[in-house]
């Protein structure tokens, strides 16, 4: 999955944008990602994964990934045993 990320300022209604900030999911017209993509104002990431895919229940995205067993033990987001 590629993330899509600005790589200018860009402002979408009222929400400012950054460099290096992940674009929302569902927030501009697939036209005009492609366009901004054209036109060098957002690039497309293999390498870095997604916030909004990460933190999908509370963001709101379809598409989902998944935490690395190491990265909720870093994060202290373990399972606990209730036996």
């Amino acid at each position: 999955m590629t993330t899509i990320i600005f790589i200018r300022h860009a402002q979408i209604g009222t929400q400012r944008f950054e460099f290096g900030q992940e674009c929302p999911p569902n927030s501009l017209p697939r036209e005009v990602i492609d366009r901004w993509l054209d036109s060098k104002w957002l690039a497309e990431l293999e390498d870095r994964r997604s916030l909004y895919r990460l933190l999908h229940r509370f963001s709101g995205a379809a598409e989902q990934e998944q935490l690395t067993q190491q990265e909720k033990a870093t994060l202290c987001l373990h399972s606990v045993d209730k036996s």
